[in-house]
């Protein structure tokens, strides 16, 4: 007779069956496991039994990588504070303000939010005066009415003399054009280069993400895909179950 052969406890991640002696023992893990989803507000403990049941955890809150929010545990559920009026700085924004939980030069709707003496706030951009002049400044660098250049992105169909001028950074032809997921950008819905929304594949490891179903692997941490481990709560590289089997892993996968 071998451990295969040997009934294990009620959740195979709580432990094993063992053959010792010729008789059939059950191994119990008891606590908390190894193996656990990062940020979910709960944790994972096997009891006595080997039963595996799920507990609450006030400390086990996530990171979404914005500056913007606060993480935090709701009972058993991760729990998002937008920030508003309070600096910060972020991908385009050196010196900026959160508002309602977004990173942004200045917002046009709040007084309280406007641009340093000079500039113009459009939208949630501070620009120079002729941005908002409802005029096509050429002279200047605009590409469009009131657009590129120094100015705000110019939407798909405006015109443009390099991808820098446009929303979806893509200008073919002289005319921006609309994104899709092999053009070799970041843009539009995508969390990274040509990957993580609806139609595009998942994000490889290192990639931009919000949310966990972006991510190739399905972790994303601090709003960048993780590298699959043995520990993720995640059936992800080449496990064959969650956390088990695979070249990496030590536990062997079980029924």
């Amino acid at each position: 007779m071998s451990d295969a052969e040997c009934p294990g406890p009620p959740s195979p991640r709580c432990g094993a069956g063992r053959c010792v002696d010729g008789l059939c023992e059950v191994e119990i893990h008891e606590g908390r496991i190894d193996s656990q989803i990062r940020g979910d507000c709960m944790q994972l403990k096997c009891t006595a039994k080997g039963e595996l049941i799920v507990q609450e955890e006030q400390e086990d809150t996530y990171d979404d990588g914005n500056l913007c929010t606060t993480d935090r545990c709701d009972h058993e559920r991760p729990y998002v504070r937008l920030i508003h009026d309070e600096p910060c700085s972020g991908p385009g924004v050196d010196l900026g303000v959160c508002a309602h939980g977004v990173c942004v030069e200045c917002l046009d709707t709040d007084p309280r939010l406007d641009c340093p003496s000079g500039l113009a706030c459009d939208g949630t951009r501070c620009v120079p005066a002729h941005c908002v002049n409802n005029r096509l400044d050429a002279d200047v660098g605009e590409a469009d009415l009131d657009c590129g250049g120094a100015c705000r992105p110019c939407a798909t169909g405006l015109r443009c003399a390099a991808g820098s001028d446009c929303q979806d950074r893509v200008c073919r032809g002289g005319v921006c054009a609309s994104s899709t997921c092999a053009d070799g950008m970041k843009n539009a819905d995508e969390t990274g280069v040509d990957c993580g929304k609806d139609g595009c594949s998942r994000c490889p490891v290192g990639e931009g993400c919000a949310r966990p179903t972006d991510c190739a692997s399905g972790v994303c941490w601090a709003g960048v895909c993780q590298a699959p481990t043995c520990t993720d709560g995640v059936e992800n590289g080449d496990e064959g179950g969650i956390d088990c089997g695979g070249e990496g892993c030590e536990l062997p996968c079980r029924e």
